[in-house]
């Protein structure tokens, strides 16, 4: 089945959308190594397993706290939260 134009058009803003919010992994690596990055870290890994070990300068906040951290920190940051998998 071919998607009509306006589903054409609704998907391309979508993928734009989508694209211009993701930061590819590797660039993230490189900033936090070369200690550039403009970004907050946040470990969405149970606080045990942050506890344990984390990368250096990452918040905790547990998948679970997620929505109450939308709420309390700056909008005007660029986030990069990582956890267990790779999804």
């Amino acid at each position: 089945m071919k998607p009509s134009p306006e589903q054409l058009t609704r998907l391309k803003a979508y993928y734009e959308a989508k694209l211009f919010g993701e930061v590819e992994i590797n660039a993230v690596k490189h900033k936090v190594l070369d200690k550039q990055g403009v970004f907050v870290l946040l470990d969405a890994r149970p606080r045990e397993a942050f506890v344990a070990g984390h990368i250096l300068g990452a918040l905790s906040v547990p998948l679970d706290q997620a929505g109450v951290a939308a709420r309390v920190l700056p909008a005007e940051r660029q986030y990069v939260t990582y956890c267990w998998s790779h999804t």
